[in-house]
């Protein structure tokens, strides 16, 4: 009897992490999760134990009751950017620090005299969220992890690094080192500039290469088999952009989880740093990201009314209705402003909870359609979106931002998102995929949303009067570098 190869994918989420198993034609055969959050021990802080990670993997493996022996490669992707510092034997030296930390704003501030030569190397602009900031901050505050440290890794790479002993970054996440990395010659830069010492950085590898061989340490602790390849991984953005199969200029991927991306292929660079600017997995594309708060503005607004999201779709309105700015925890693009806060404005009488649950939804498809102009303004045209994970189950939400974006929207229902891609790199990495674009059959049949032009036309004028109202809430604060 010929037993079919599986690829096992390995995804480290902000606040959870899953595991699946794929046939190398792209069929999910299981899948597990646990839920693994993070702790906030000052506020703007945000950590994490990577050990918690490590050991949630043996009892997911297990869960997934697949046969261990048919898993034939590894791929694994996760948040970013992270700060993992481990010693030479892959041992923690603190808890990592995630990409929603905002504890390095003054730093960030303080290499603001970097800004000019960080956006012509990387096209990203210097803030709080990327990783040059982030490991000015412990050079400054905690000098002694750094000397412990034998390398600063990514959540994903520390996971390599615990199951082959290689230590790589792909340069998807290696470009949220910024202002460290160079995306012309793909290679660190300004390490002096910023005072980090070159011997952290690992060394740059393709996100598809096999970074290495499960150890038989490994195998003890997670029960694979011994010897089997581990690719190098990348971030669990660009990884849900390969699992849709969006891989060609002119399409677009639409996060739709906790936090929302929109993630744009490119052929070549035309970076703008009010977007985040960094590389494709999986092949030779650079890639630009437009967030927003997404799953987690709903999810909000869901406790407070405390109503299932069965009904929430169900309401209607049928007047205007209110605006509302989803800055509940600050925002990155395309206003870069950690200050900034949500609000309902032209709140009348006439507007119940219909009315407010579709202002969410307007909220967050207009800040996706900020980002995206932005992309029209780099000279891409984007005629096709791909929408995947959670947040896509609101029909509702699909259609406005079909509108709000003005092309055609393909709803996968049966994608794995992240999940895929990660296999994806495993089988390309090990022959098993032929090709990056085996997304698009692996992510299953589509629901398609065609845009209303007339709604585009309206929510274009609202976005418009959103900006100003946004404007004058932000003039009396300085916003973010």
């Amino acid at each position: 009897m010929v037993v079919e190869p599986l690829l096992l994918a390995l995804d480290l989420g902000t606040t959870g992490i899953r595991a699946g198993v794929f046939s190398p034609s792209g069929q999910l055969k299981a899948e597990a999760q646990v839920p693994c959050g993070f702790d906030v021990p000052h506020p703007g802080w945000a950590e994490a134990d990577a050990d918690r990670w490590w050991d949630a993997i043996a009892p997911l493996i297990a869960s997934l009751g697949a046969d261990v022996r048919s898993i034939v490669a590894v791929g694994v992707v996760g948040q970013a950017p992270t700060v993992v510092l481990v010693d030479s034997e892959g041992g923690v030296v603190r808890p990592a620090i995630l990409w929603l930390d905002t504890r390095a704003d003054s730093e960030a501030r303080a290499l603001e005299w970097l800004g000019p030569r960080a956006l012509a190397l990387g096209g990203n602009r210097l803030h709080s969220y990327f990783l040059g900031p982030k490991l000015r901050w412990l050079r400054d505050h905690e000098p002694e992890s750094l000397e412990r440290a034998a390398y600063v890794l990514q959540s994903h790479s520390f996971v390599v690094f615990r199951l082959t002993g290689a230590v790589t970054v792909d340069r998807s996440t290696a470009a949220l080192f910024a202002p460290l990395y160079d995306a012309s010659t793909g290679d660190w830069a300004l390490l002096d500039e910023v005072g980090i010492e070159a011997r952290l950085f690992p060394p740059l590898v393709g996100s598809h290469e096999v970074a290495g061989m499960v150890t038989e340490q490994a195998a003890r602790a997670t029960g694979l088999p011994v010897g089997i390849p581990v690719v190098v991984g990348g971030g669990d953005f660009a990884a849900a952009a390969l699992g849709a199969g969006v891989v060609d200029e002119g399409q677009a991927c639409l996060m739709l989880g906790t936090a929302g991306n929109l993630l744009v292929p490119q052929n070549e660079r035309r970076f703008d740093a009010r977007l985040i600017n960094t590389h494709h997995v999986g092949c030779d594309r650079y890639l630009s990201l437009g967030g927003t708060l997404c799953g987690a503005a709903l999810s909000w607004f869901q406790n407070i009314v405390g109503v299932s999201f069965e009904v929430l779709e169900a309401d209607g309105h049928a007047g205007e209705l209110p605006l509302f700015l989803p800055y509940l925890q600050g925002e990155r693009t395309p206003i870069w402003n950690a200050n900034a806060r949500g609000a309902f404005l032209g709140l009348s009488t006439e507007h119940g909870r219909g009315a407010l649950y579709g202002a969410v939804l307007e909220g967050i498809a207009l800040s996706f359609r900020e980002c995206a102009e932005v992309v029209a303004q780099q000279g891409l045209r984007v005629s096709e979106v791909v929408a995947t994970d959670g947040g896509g189950r609101s029909a509702r939400l699909r259609q406005v931002l079909a509108d709000a974006l003005g092309v055609r929207l393909l709803y996968a229902p049966g994608s794995q998102g992240t999940l895929a891609g990660a296999a994806l790199l495993a089988g390309l990495g090990t022959g098993l995929v032929d090709d990056a674009t085996s997304g698009r059959s692996w992510r299953g049949p589509t629901v398609e949303h065609a845009p209303d032009l007339r709604r585009h036309e309206l929510l274009q004028r609202r976005l418009e009067q959103r900006r100003r109202l946004y404007g004058a809430m932000a003039a009396r604060e300085k916003p973010d570098l």
